[in-house]
């Protein structure tokens, strides 16, 4: 039986979601501090956030990185300014800057590739950005120069990342050729709505029609390893026009989703829709209400949920997003371009930010790390479990033979709450999030962060003036502290405080 003919009627949707929602116990958890203002709602990108890193040698890191790694690689072009996009990006630049950018990241793949000792790639990533804004012979050029600086075998997971607007460059075919020669076994692309008005307001530069053309074309070409990203919270989205765009895309054929909550920052122009006409977003109970929707849809169909967010009717989504939660300590992340982000030798850092900053380290001769933090075993346990309960849990033994505790026993005070109100089940095996708790798996994660990272992110706080333009905020994509919004002052550009530094 396929996904379809066994998809949910509207009606049948809906009431198990206003069931779910009504079964929260949604004063407590405002009390907890779990249920937040949607502004200031994100999802767990790193730990400890950029606000706790200083300035770190790579070379005291670089050399440690394990055998294996995750493999990122950042493409900072885009043709538009999707509203509500926050990583590094340049729109429509000149074709010189381009050519620089493939350059530069070349070099850093040669250069850091070697320091990390030219690991075996578990999985790769192309992300941005908008990687299939390269031409066919740059995307060949970084496809060579990362198989030289790591190894990429018939076992290595490799995602590319499209945006539906490929179909219009005059070049499209031999951009998708360059990908599938590049050996590159998943795709992923953003659809993020199929309601025109919605993907307009956001910017996207694309229609539903498109994404069906595109859906098409991957096919026409034998992909059966795709993947699309949904966003739920958008302006003029209901819990209908939701439900519809599932539908349609599962109608379409796609088995993978990557389905998850809108998320503001204050450099994003959805931040300055929001302040100017909040009645055109859903709140957080409509918002609650879609998750839900999401869950009884996928259950009903037969897909799996792992990791939190991504959903799929195959039995695992991507080993890419699994071994991000569950492995790095095993498997580290390694990025390559501007402004990824990695986790190598017990070190969370952040490359340069900015595209100028990272082509000047690059030409430079030095690799193009930023700022970082180096755990604490403590610190790394912390990590652990915040990561581990957006994935498959945390498995104690495992656990306990790494770190010599359970981590039961070890995060007890943190944890009881959240076990006592139903968001998270301790099994003798596994602590993981249950369905109650899974749309706030992130706000109980970061629960566990450590008195020192907060205090440090507080006082990293009182001394940006610009939430706007600040790269210390605009690039750090964690929830963690984050500053209120509504705290008295303005939430783009705010005074000084006296003694802050």
């Amino acid at each position: 039986m396929d996904a379809l003919s066994s998809f949910p009627s509207f009606r049948q949707v809906a009431d198990e979601a206003h069931s779910a929602l009504a079964g929260l116990p949604l004063a407590q958890l405002a009390e907890l501090g779990i249920l937040q203002p949607i502004e200031n709602y994100y999802l767990i990108g790193t730990y400890p956030p950029l606000k706790a890193m200083d300035p770190v040698d790579p070379m005291e890191f670089l050399p440690k990185a394990t055998g294996m790694c995750n493999v990122y690689l950042h493409i900072p072009f885009c043709e538009q300014r999707c509203t509500f996009c926050h990583f590094a990006k340049e729109i429509l630049p000149e074709d010189q800057r381009v050519a620089r950018y493939v350059r530069a990241l070349r070099e850093d793949l040669a250069m850091v590739g070697d320091l990390a000792g030219c690991p075996t790639a578990a999985t790769v990533y192309f992300g941005g950005g908008t990687p299939s804004y390269l031409n066919a012979e740059q995307i060949t050029e970084v496809s060579r120069s990362l198989r030289a600086a790591v190894g990429v075998t018939a076992e290595t997971e490799m995602t590319f990342e499209l945006h539906p607007s490929v179909i219009d460059a005059p070049d499209y075919a031999d951009r998708l050729d360059a990908v599938a020669e590049a050996g590159v076994n998943r795709w992923v692309f953003g659809v993020q709505a199929m309601e025109d008005q919605i993907l307009g307001k956001l910017n996207r530069g694309h229609t539903a029609a498109d994404v069906h053309r595109l859906l098409g074309m991957l096919s026409e070409r034998g992909v059966d390893n795709l993947s699309v990203d949904l966003i739920f919270g958008l302006p003029y989205q209901n819990l209908q026009n939701w439900y519809t765009s599932i539908r349609t895309l599962v109608a379409a054929g796609v088995k993978k989703f990557n389905i998850f909550p809108l998320m503001f920052k204050q450099a994003d122009p959805i931040s300055a829709h929001y302040r100017k006409n909040p009645e055109i977003f859903p709140g957080n109970r409509d918002r609650l209400l879609m998750h839900f929707a999401t869950e009884a849809i996928m259950k009903e169909i037969g897909f799996r949920r792992g990791p939190l967010f991504y959903y799929a009717q195959d039995e695992h989504h991507s080993r890419q997003q699994e071994s991000k939660f569950d492995s790095t300590e095993d498997i580290n992340l390694l990025p390559f371009g501007v402004s990824g982000f990695g986790y190598v030798g017990h070190t969370q850092y952040y490359n340069e930010c900015t595209v100028g900053g990272y082509m000047d380290a690059i030409e430079s001769g030095r690799p193009p790390v930023w700022r970082g933090a180096h755990l604490s075993v403590e610190e790394r346990m912390r990590r652990a479990v915040m990561f581990a309960l957006r994935s498959n849990g945390v498995h104690r033994e495992e656990f306990r033979q790494r770190y010599g505790v359970d981590p039961a026993e070890q995060f007890a005070a943190e944890l009881r709450p959240f076990v006592d109100n139903g968001l998270l089940e301790i099994g003798a095996g596994v602590i993981s999030v249950t369905d109650r708790g899974a749309p706030f798996a992130d706000s109980v994660a970061i629960k566990l962060a450590s008195d020192s990272v907060r205090a440090r992110i507080r006082s990293t706080n009182l001394s940006i003036t610009d939430l706007k333009h600040d790269p210390l905020d605009r690039y750090d994509f964690s929830p963690i502290e984050r500053d209120p919004v509504g705290a008295g002052v303005s939430p783009v550009t705010r005074p000084r405080l006296s003694g802050a530094h």
